[in-house]
């Protein structure tokens, strides 16, 4: 322990941020991510760069990333993947410099938990734009911490641009800059860090704007929303890992127990420099956890609070309490607790399902292929995976379509096309578009098994 104190901190930050880096290099191929909007990423990449025209990979549109996309799609999965990496060893090395300008205590080993929370070792090989955003939304913080209000905005403005959602990050680290900042300077400070934001935003979205006008500014609701069971699975186990929970418990256990004790009421706790710093950390967290019970689609809505959390904790937590959480997120990517006793974690189970993803996706093309005529074949979340893949296959007779709407089905059947759906793919029609498919079309696997069946009786 002595040896490690002795080793400039610097110089463990950089062993960390190499750490980070390394740690995501056996997980950047098996496709561009289990999520389709990744895929979708992908194929807007590689449009954008053959046509030179903009295009969203989903509305409300993510231009900074996808632009930046198609500049490297030939790289494919590990190009795309890796830009994520490099970004998460971005964010690792500001969210470090944050916490160190906080005067949070064990900033490294924070820096250490944060960049192997699952959900965000998870997107950080993947090509999906929460890693990305997070980046900028941290860059922007340790920026104010060093009173360029200017160059924090610029920041925010791109994490806007990655994700629209990032806007939020406006008013918690407005409030933090206020108070940095000297008396007579706080309000032109504040008003400079806003005006650069927007500029920033209204550049990076100005080709969304070109491309689609103000029918640009819409989200997908399309998705049935989960029960609470998911909803709280999402954002505990699937978020920080059934380890990482007792990190947590331990956390709030000693904050308990510290605050029950008379000689150390919250009062008496040293402030921070900056009193604005602890409510803004509040009210990420309030924001974005209103956010997704709105709508709990993806663990990954919840990213940006792990830094507000894990600097929260650190202020509060006995330091026993902190490190101890620290070193269950470290482990919690990599294995898995359960009544069955150890597992195989996140990361390893986001692979597998990724490589399992892709057999699947190849051996329905294959069979799907082996269908006589041209016919039309909704398989809904695999359609984008399919476009990205389509190019390196064989000529495709079929076409392979998300979802089809009343008007296209009858279009397809006037043209003679028969139409196929995988089995998931019926009721999220049906909920979508109030079209059954079983009434003009087959179920494609209980084709398959009826193929299968035959060809085992002779």
């Amino acid at each position: 322990m002595l040896a490690i104190r002795r080793v400039p901190s610097n110089r463990l930050l950089a062993l960390l941020l190499i750490a980070v880096a390394l740690s995501r290099l056996p997980f950047l191929d098996a496709g561009y991510g289990a999520n389709i909007d990744a895929w979708r990423v992908a194929r807007v990449a590689r449009q954008m760069a053959e046509t030179g025209v903009y295009e969203v990979s989903r509305f409300p549109g993510y231009p900074a990333q996808e632009i930046v996309s198609s500049w490297i799609w030939r790289g494919g999965p590990w190009a795309l993947n890796a830009a994520s990496a490099i970004c998460s060893v971005a964010a690792v090395w500001a969210f470090v410099a944050c916490a160190r300008r906080a005067s949070s205590p064990d900033a490294l080993l924070a820096g250490l938990a944060f960049a192997m929370t699952p959900v965000f070792f998870v997107n950080s090989v993947t090509a999906k734009d929460y890693v990305w955003a997070l980046a900028f939304v941290l860059g922007s913080l340790s920026c104010i911490f060093r009173r360029r209000p200017m160059i924090a905005g610029l920041l925010l403005g791109l994490a806007i641009g990655c994700r629209i959602t990032s806007a939020p990050m406006l008013l918690p680290l407005g409030l933090i800059l206020f108070r940095e900042m000297a008396k007579p300077q706080r309000w032109r400070a504040v008003a400079g860090f806003g005006l650069t934001t927007f500029a920033a935003t209204g550049i990076v979205f100005a080709p969304v704007w070109m491309r689609y006008g103000t029918s640009f500014f819409t989200f997908y609701e399309n998705h049935a929303r989960p029960d609470m069971w998911d909803v709280a699975l999402r954002s505990s186990r699937e978020f920080w890992g059934s380890v990482g929970l007792i990190g947590w418990a331990a956390v709030f256990i000693g904050m308990a127990f510290r605050f029950s004790r008379k000689h150390e009421q919250p009062a008496s706790l040293p402030l921070p420099h900056n009193p604005f710093f602890v409510p803004a950390l509040g009210l990420i967290i309030v924001i974005y956890g209103a956010a997704y019970l709105r709508l709990p689609d993806q663990a990954g809505y919840l990213i940006p609070i792990i830094p507000a959390a894990l600097l929260l904790a650190g202020r509060f937590a006995p330091p026993l309490c902190f490190r101890l959480c620290c070193l269950c997120l470290t482990i919690s990517p990599l294995w898995e607790v359960d009544l069955h006793g150890l597992q195989a974690g996140a990361i390893f189970n986001d692979r597998t399902e990724r490589l399992t993803n892709l057999r699947n996706i190849n051996s329905c093309i294959d069979f799907a292929e082996t269908l006589p005529g041209e016919n039309v074949i909704v398989v809904g979340g695999w359609e984008p995976e399919i476009a990205v893949l389509a190019p390196d296959l064989p000529a495709l007779r079929n076409h392979y379509v998300y979802l089809l709407s009343p008007e296209e089905i009858t279009k397809a059947l006037e043209s003679g096309e028969r139409i196929f759906y995988l089995p998931a793919v019926r009721s999220f029609g049906a909920r979508v578009n109030g079209v059954d498919l079983a009434r003009c079309g087959l179920d494609l696997f209980a084709v398959y098994q009826a193929r299968s069946a035959a060809a085992g009786i002779r």
